[in-house]
């Protein structure tokens, strides 16, 4: 059986070069693949570039900014850059989307600004040529083009009942074709990815992403699976339609469902389940909880009262005057670190619901493998939103870090009342280092794709299932 699996194999390879659709497609989807991959590493290299110089910049503002009390240095406060990884040049996700920079400062916690999506206007809507945007629709379509005839055609001229009467079964055919069909599918593969781990290692992304080349790998084994998927799908519905056209229309049919009308429809259906509060009423419920408290906590004026009697009573003084420390730095801090507390409560209320969102595409997944792929690309790409979370997470983080220095300096080096009399300089501002980011390791992503890790699983057992079965050698 496996001898005339590859004889048959040969055979369509042999018709797959003769086919005019091949050699107009086959070149076009290479170029699409090799252009949008140089196209993303010139604009990875550009946005890197600039990350670094306003970085460079920053940093220097920063330290030469001169004698001041620490509260105006937490006031005059810095930018934080969200780096490049080296993947999205492949995939860029939802990096469109997010802000590439967010100003920190005291008291204030800013959102993400320069999204590059706020220059596109309404065209965003249609997406951008990105080397996944190909491997995820466009090669499918190249798949379609070249197999749905591959069955019904031979039907049609009698080819497919010489080859069962001369003794070959039905499996041993369908395994043939689709193993003709997806060889040339792992060609283009394996040169793409070549290609990517290739930029990789030239770039050496190390810094911000540590395990590249296991990403990649995964990058490879999704794609081969979902095209895979496609292949097999193509040729069963060329397998079981009476003639090419019924196989033409039913795959496009197909193409279209699936990758274009249910993932909008699920996120419309997720909007609209799950639906986001404004930025404004998100920050006004997050400043309703730091004046009034969260529940047990007290209001903002009874936490200042308990956090007077704490310093008073662990001194042992009887005035905030007396205090070895200057207590308005320390009341300052205090409501930095409350703020931090309130702020990860709403942001866990907030992410929540972004995960009931993407819950209702990821379920849907197991209908559309589309929404599958592309989660789990931008996931290893660490281009989704949880990778932009992280990064969210780690920023705050700093910040509070960086308000931390300066009001401690400001407790220990003066005393309550006083203010424009201390003055701290760059010993101080030297500190204070700049945040660098790495992303999680990308085991971390498969606990937080366990739905589209098992939708995947899902569609590839459906397509072994799918293959005749040996002793079925009828024509449909």
């Amino acid at each position: 059986m496996i001898h005339q699996v590859f004889l048959i194999a040969k055979k369509e390879l042999t018709n797959i070069a003769r086919q005019n659709a091949l050699k107009i497609l086959f070149p076009i989807i290479l170029f699409l693949l090799g252009f949008s991959l140089y196209a993303g590493h010139i604009a990875y290299k550009q946005e890197m570039d600039m990350v670094k110089k306003a970085q460079e910049e920053r940093r220097a503002e920063w330290l030469e900014q001169g004698k001041k009390h620490p509260h105006i240095a937490a006031h005059y406060g810095t930018y934080v850059f969200k780096p490049k990884t080296l993947l999205s040049l492949f995939d860029f996700g939802l990096d469109t989307y997010t802000g590439t920079s967010v100003y920190l400062e005291a008291h204030y916690a800013h959102e993400f600004m320069f999204r590059p999506v706020q220059g596109y206007g309404n065209m965003v809507r249609f997406g951008e040529l990105s080397a996944a945007l190909v491997l995820q629709l466009l090669l499918p379509l190249l798949i379609i083009f070249i197999t749905f005839q591959t069955f019904s055609k031979e039907k049609e001229t009698g080819t497919l009942k010489l080859l069962i009467g001369q003794g070959v079964s039905m499996r041993s055919i369908y395994l043939g074709k689709v193993l003709a069909y997806f060889l040339i599918v792992l060609l283009i593969l394996i040169l793409f990815f070549t290609g990517l781990y290739i930029v990789g290692i030239i770039e050496d992304d190390s810094l911000v992403m540590q395990d590249v080349g296991l990403r990649v790998l995964f990058l490879f084994f999704l794609y081969v699976g979902y095209l895979f998927v496609f292949t097999n799908f193509s040729v069963w519905v060329s397998f079981k339609s009476t003639n090419a056209r019924n196989s033409l229309l039913t795959l496009l049919m197909f193409w279209i469902t699936t990758g274009i009308i249910i993932p909008k429809t699920s996120a419309n259906i997720g909007e609209s389940l799950y639906p986001l509060p404004s930025l404004k009423a998100y920050k006004e419920k997050i400043k309703n909880d730091i004046d009034k408290g969260l529940p047990m906590d007290g209001s903002k004026e009874e936490r200042l009262v308990k956090l007077k009697e704490q310093y008073l009573k662990k001194y042992g003084v009887d005035s905030l005057h007396q205090l070895p420390l200057n207590f308005e730095a320390i009341r300052m801090q205090e409501g930095e670190e409350y703020a931090y507390k309130v702020q990860k409560v709403h942001d866990s209320l907030l992410n929540r619901r972004f995960e009931y969102q993407n819950r209702i595409g990821s379920i849907i997944g197991f209908v559309a493998p589309y929404i599958s792929v592309r989660n789990f690309s931008m996931a290893f790409a660490a281009t989704d939103g949880y990778s932009f979370n992280d990064f969210q997470e780690k920023t705050k983080a700093y910040r509070l870090k960086l308000m931390r220095k300066m009001n401690n300096d400001m407790a220990v080096n003066s005393r309550y009342g006083e203010f424009y009399e201390y003055k701290a300089g760059r010993n101080l501002w030297e500190t204070v280092s700049g945040l660098e980011y790495r992303t999680p390791s990308v085991m971390k992503t498969f606990k937080n794709y366990r739905i589209e890790l098992m939708s995947l699983i899902f569609w590839v057992l459906i397509m072994f299932l799918l293959i005749p079965s040996s002793h079925k050698n009828k024509l449909i």
